[in-house]
């Protein structure tokens, strides 16, 4: 994807006059600084042979379509350690690392503060992957120029084929997502179910499922499960919000980050964003051990920041950057 951006800088500057060359050096200046920005691949990995296999095909499909200079690979390592995944990979393909034990964003978080250089400095945006997503088969080039296009600071792609949402909530509701509200204890083609149940069963996110409607969605919630985070986001998810993350769990912050980032950054007035044309494979692995702290975590930040707790919808359809606005029950017009 750098390589495209690479020659739109190129044609832009070829075709601006003599006349306008000085107009023209800032732009280019601003095209090679744009491109000196990498994309950092973030996981937070055991050593599993499935977990080893899919994120090594991740970055080779990564650096096929980027090159190898496209992005910068982090492994934050909740079990195992840099030894089980091959000396000679590990040494070409992976810049940083961290072993310690502890959920993906708290691992995000300890390796931002510890960084050496600033992460803003040298990202577009960090890609914070669970370890179970499968982007080998998307066009890495069209997800990033939508994420781009889409102006978002938090950006999701959406999940092709069934996908499932693990919850745990205080009490049974329904949020409407793309059309009218279902009957609660069925899930419909035009709701989003999320209720407490003791057996912890998994639920249908359809607000992240691919729309043919749509190329992208500006919504007020994007999931963590895989988020493009822009460096104009990182500080204040990891640093300046001290109550989003908890230490035993980290349900309740994709709740708060897309209203957080619009009321306290204003850089965008629709700070998050759906990806509908560049869906990934969500395999749904199951591997977090979901325990009361989870409810905890999301009662608590639900508590601290009850103001930017998000309804889970739709802002906008966007299709050939032409935004469609949905009408009041989230549903596009006819």
């Amino acid at each position: 994807w750098l390589k495209v951006l690479s020659q739109a800088c190129v044609s832009m500057y070829g075709n601006i006059s003599y006349f306008m060359a000085l107009f023209a050096t800032s732009i280019l200046l601003q095209c090679f600084a744009a491109q000196s920005y990498k994309i950092m691949l973030f996981w937070s990995v055991d050593s599993d042979a499935r977990t080893i296999d899919l994120v090594k095909r991740n970055v080779a499909h990564a650096r096929l379509q980027g090159g190898h200079d496209c992005c910068d690979v982090m492994l934050a390592h909740y079990k195992g350690g840099p030894k089980d995944w091959g000396f000679e990979w590990y040494n070409s393909q992976v810049k940083y690392t961290l072993v310690s034990p502890g959920y993906k964003y708290n691992l995000l978080k300890k390796a931002y503060k510890q960084a050496m250089s600033k992460w803003e400095d040298e990202y577009e945006y960090i890609w914070a992957l669970d370890s179970d997503i499968d982007f080998t088969g998307a066009d890495l080039i069209e997800l990033f120029s939508l994420a781009r296009s889409s102006g978002s600071l938090i950006v999701g792609p959406t999940f092709a084929g069934m996908q499932s949402w693990l919850t745990y909530t205080m009490s049974m509701q329904e949020v409407t997502a793309h059309g009218s509200i279902g009957s609660i204890g069925s899930i419909g083609s035009g709701s989003m179910v999320r209720r407490d149940q003791s057996d912890f069963q998994t639920r249908i996110n359809v607000l992240g499922k691919p729309d043919p409607r749509c190329k992208l969605r500006h919504t007020d919630f994007v999931e963590m499960t895989a988020p493009l985070l822009s460096s104009k986001v990182l500080a204040l998810i990891l640093k300046d919000c001290v109550d989003c993350v908890h230490d035993k769990a980290e349900w309740g912050l994709d709740r708060v980050w897309c209203k957080l980032a619009q009321k306290l950054l204003a850089q965008t007035s629709k700070p998050c964003a759906l990806l509908d044309a560049a869906p990934v494979q969500h395999l749904d692995w199951k591997k977090a051990v979901v325990t009361a702290d989870f409810k905890a975590s999301e009662l608590a930040v639900k508590s601290e920041y009850p103001e930017y707790w998000s309804d889970v919808k739709n802002i906008d359809c966007v299709n050939d950057f032409k935004d469609a606005l949905l009408d009041v029950n989230g549903s596009l017009p006819s």
